[in-house]
């Protein structure tokens, strides 16, 4: 007699048992590991934060829905006041405009028929914004204008120093112009994307990096002027040089993303506070010898990102250890003479370096309170990356 072991189909290989019920106690052992958590305290109330920043500085808040993927967290960030999301692919955008989001940004210059005739239906139903840094890039946004019998909104991209695709204010005008004049194609502002602010070495760079943010976008808005084009968006700001930034600066929208849940980037950048930061994964030590630890979160659960302050990240209550090594499964710590206490089969929590990436990775992830599960948030948009 041959005995057939059905296997779960993919899509059902979750952390938490789906005949799980709610809430529960992370311990529980019908939560596998590695399992990301957020702490929905966290969530809400930085959502609320950033709401109420853009509030206070006149700026519309069109959140980058990048960096959780997530219809769920959407509904949150527009029921906080956001006009609309920002997206990275045409993928992202799909699963948005799906769920009934009718205000999107496409925030990078897309190239080539198999897209755009994805985006077609978002054109057709008036949902879209795109950007374009080059006229060949806008000739494919105004076939598939035409095609559906459309205006299309364009922004047009500048490179205020990040040097990864946008025009030099000075050229911004009269691409702009040139733009404009294709059919179906309706300019309607500029966008730009600081992301160097990254690499700055203390506040005062971070803050000269939004200036220089201001100042691009400045110039860029008085060339598109000149051509005699109306410009009502000026998009700016990230996670980390959004607090620099107002109305004054006459920029009209900030896109952060980051900012639902940080982690140790935003929180070197001086962006966040420790108590921000609303993500963590859960994992469990599966080896252990003197000095040593093996949890069994990898490459594919944490990412091989790294800082040279965090390394691949921080291990929660024992900033003492550090990682050694990533691996694909595994991430080997170095103990410190303090947590040499670490039981094999004990669970532990990481904080991320690139909260972004963690998401991305993720099928499902669960919402605590507490201490405890209270909620399970699909992650819609994972690896939609065409």
């Amino acid at each position: 007699m041959t005995t057939t072991t059905h296997l779960a189909h993919p899509e059902e290989l979750l952390a938490l048992d789906p005949q799980a019920q709610l809430p529960l106690d992370l311990e529980s052992e019908l939560l596998d590991t590695p399992a990301l958590l957020v702490d929905l305290h966290v969530l809400e109330r930085n959502i609320a934060s950033m709401a109420d920043f853009a509030t206070r500085r006149g700026l519309a808040l069109r959140p980058h829905a990048k960096s959780h993927k997530s219809t769920f967290i959407a509904d949150l960030q527009l029921a906080a006041g956001a006009t609309g999301l920002c997206l990275a692919t045409v993928g992202e955008a799909e699963v948005m405009w799906r769920h009934g989001v009718r205000d999107l940004l496409l925030a990078y210059p897309v190239f080539g028929e198999a897209k755009l005739r994805r985006l077609a239906p978002l054109v057709d139903a008036g949902a879209l914004t795109v950007v374009a840094d080059s006229i060949d890039v806008a000739k494919g946004y105004s076939r598939t204008a035409t095609s559906v019998g459309r205006e299309l909104p364009v922004l047009i991209e500048i490179d205020s120093g990040m040097h990864r695709a946008g025009v030099l204010p000075e050229h911004a005008g009269a691409l702009a112009a040139e733009v404009d004049r294709l059919p179906g194609l309706r300019v309607r502002g500029i966008l730009t994307h600081a992301g160097q602010a990254h690499q700055a070495v203390d506040q005062q760079g971070i803050e000269q990096v939004a200036r220089d943010e201001v100042r691009a976008m400045q110039r860029a808005r008085e060339g598109l002027e000149a051509h005699g084009l109306q410009v009502d968006v000026v998009s700016a700001g990230s996670t980390v040089t959004t607090p620099y930034l107002s109305a004054d600066d006459g920029i009209t929208e900030v896109r952060p993303g980051t900012y639902v849940f940080n982690d140790l980037r935003t929180l070197g950048r001086y962006a966040c506070t420790p108590d921000q930061l609303a993500l963590s994964m859960l994992a469990t030590v599966v080896s252990r010898a003197p000095g040593r630890a093996t949890l069994n979160a990898g490459s594919k659960s944490i990412t091989t990102a790294r800082t040279d302050q965090h390394g691949h990240g921080h291990l929660v209550n024992r900033p003492g250890s550090g990682f050694r090594q990533v691996s694909e499964e595994h991430a080997v710590l170095g103990l410190a003479a303090e947590d040499e206490d670490l039981r094999l089969g004990e669970r532990v929590r990481i904080l991320p370096i690139h909260s972004c990436v963690w998401m991305d990775l993720q099928r499902e992830v669960y919402g605590t309170r507490n201490g405890q599960i209270v909620q399970r948030i699909r992650v819609d948009a994972m690896r939609r990356s065409l």
